[in-house]
């Protein structure tokens, strides 16, 4: 088209009279530039961490606000569009419009169980992908590493595996940093036992992670013996993976810190002197059992010769067991403010189901609460949730842009580094996502994701032939389920009719969709 070939010295996209940052510091659209808290106000009620690392939201100090409340936050969300919308981007990262529309013709069974039986769902376009890509996992570049997830996150058939791939991730937590890069497929193999135990008995994955290479190197479990036992995995376990402060002594820490002892796995073969093959190495687990304390413990008040899979198996029997990881299960999909009663019900799953993960996701993705108008929009987007909702909303391919090697730098900007957690606890989450540097790193991985070598990209979802107002409708909908205000519609409107060339007009206003107030919110 004639209007595609602009004149020399060309300009990119964001060089004009009304520049993005002018568009960031006064458009309705977006939140005035400065401090994340002019974007979103948020208000942390409870711990985070896990995949999401979400937070309540308030009005902010600035005078931005995010999506007022409603007067009645227990009611129902009404539109069945934004009913779907919600459910996709809490249980998978976001839905393309054709998937939105899908959903919203189902009831909250049936999409629940869509989403869950997952298995049934082909994947192998995924497969095929990653094999195209050819990541290389095992030399100790964790760049490929985050690229392998984040295609995986992008282009997943199967969103609620990849959602609990990463709230696993969260709460069950390694760093690769600990592991060493040289070991670091150990991590992989770790997030393939989260993929493949997605939906578990608990009892099961816990004791698997206990288990897990990865997981002994991290807390230093793998050098744990009888004459000297390590505490730090004995600890973790029941700190925060299974039971939460309050409900052990330190007597039990140190009585199941001797279960675990001699623990082990099989070291690499070595290759020469002082050289290991890492590239091939596939540990096993064993227990010494020169190093393993057969004693009598008392753990929990009961007594016997207990070993690790025993201290699991006595913790999944307490009371708090149940309400740990229901309470947790329920911060990650609905909100940060469970009543007792609403615990209670989930418990009531937990003991019915033989602590099947499956039936409780199930149990909150079809109830009330989860749909609820405090639900809705109640957390914030990580910055992995909001580069795959980007790349999934906008239907990216790899070929026009998707999972590039850029990504991974861009994440490492807003605070969230794949197999990286900032500690054993996990992601802190919620308003932690958003400071005024990480902010505008969001807006600097747009200019770059939108407009790689000031080139504007195609986007499937916002296609040439659209009009101005087709275009701003059509991105309205798709990435902030068209719950904006008229003056922000009004804001995208008038500027997206100062750019003539459709492709450069969809990036714009996919841009400033993205930025906006209404996309950092989930």
């Amino acid at each position: 088209m004639a209007e595609h070939q602009a004149s020399a010295p060309r300009r990119r996209l964001w060089d004009r009279p009304t520049t993005r940052r002018a568009l960031l510091a006064g458009s309705a659209t977006v939140a005035a530039a400065g401090a994340a808290a002019a974007i979103v106000g948020v208000t942390m009620e409870s711990g985070g961490g896990g995949g999401a690392g979400n937070a309540g939201v308030s009005a902010d100090e600035g005078g931005v606000l995010a999506p007022e409340p409603t007067p009645d936050p227990n009611r129902p969300i009404e539109d069945p569009r934004r009913r779907a919308a919600h459910l996709l981007r809490r249980a998978g990262f976001g839905g393309t419009l054709a998937e939105i529309e899908e959903f919203s013709k189902l009831s909250r069974e049936d999409a629940a169980d869509r989403l869950i039986n997952y298995q049934v769902i082909d994947n192998s376009a995924l497969d095929g992908l990653i094999a195209q890509a050819n990541f290389n996992l095992t030399a100790g570049r964790p760049a490929d590493l985050y690229r392998w997830w984040l295609t995986r996150m992008a282009y997943t058939a199967r969103p609620l595996e990849e959602r609990m791939t990463l709230i696993w991730h969260g709460l069950l937590t390694s760093q690769i940093s600990k592991i060493g890069g040289q070991r670091s497929k150990l991590m992989v193999t770790q997030n393939e036992l989260y993929r493949t135990n997605a939906l578990p008995k608990w009892d099961d994955l816990v004791k698997a992670v206990s288990k897990d290479p990865a997981m002994l190197i991290y807390l230093d479990n793998v050098d744990s013996a009888k004459a000297h036992p390590n505490e730090n995995y004995a600890r973790e376990l029941m700190e925060l993976f299974t039971l939460g402060i309050g409900n052990y002594t330190e007597s039990d820490i140190r009585e199941s810190a001797r279960a675990f002892t001699g623990w082990r796995i099989t070291q690499p073969v070595r290759t020469g002197d002082k050289v290991f093959d890492y590239a091939s190495y596939v540990p096993q687990f064993f227990v010494s059992a020169r190093d393993h304390d057969t004693g009598s413990k008392t753990f929990l008040g009961q007594t016997g010769n207990w070993g690790g899979d025993d201290i699991v198996d006595i913790i999944m029997k307490q009371p708090a067991a149940g309400r740990f990881i229901t309470g947790r299960l329920f911060t990650e999909f609905a909100n940060y403010n469970p009543a007792a009663a609403t615990i209670d019900r989930l418990v009531a799953v937990w003991n019915a189901s033989n602590h099947d993960i499956k039936a409780i996701v199930r149990a909150i993705l079809v109830s009330d609460e989860f749909y609820s108008e405090a639900s809705y929009r109640g957390f914030v987007r990580s910055p992995v949730e909001f580069m795959v909702g980007a790349i999934r909303g906008l239907q990216l391919t790899p070929g026009n842009q998707g999972v590039n090697p850029g990504l991974d730098r861009a994440i490492k900007g807003m605070d969230q580094i794949l197999f990286e957690p900032p500690n054993v606890a996990g992601w802190p989450g919620g308003s932690t996502w958003l400071s005024s540097s990480t902010f505008f790193a969001r807006v600097n991985f747009l200019d770059a994701f939108l407009m790689p070598r000031g080139r504007a990209i195609e986007i499937p979802a916002l296609p040439r032939t659209l009009s101005v107002q087709e275009t701003v409708d059509t991105a309205l909908r798709m990435l902030v389920d068209d719950n904006v205000s008229d003056g922000s519609r009004q804001s995208i409107s008038d500027y997206a009719k100062t750019v003539v060339n459709p492709t450069e007009r969809a990036a714009a206003v996919a841009y400033l969709a993205l930025a906006s107030p209404e996309f950092q919110l989930i």
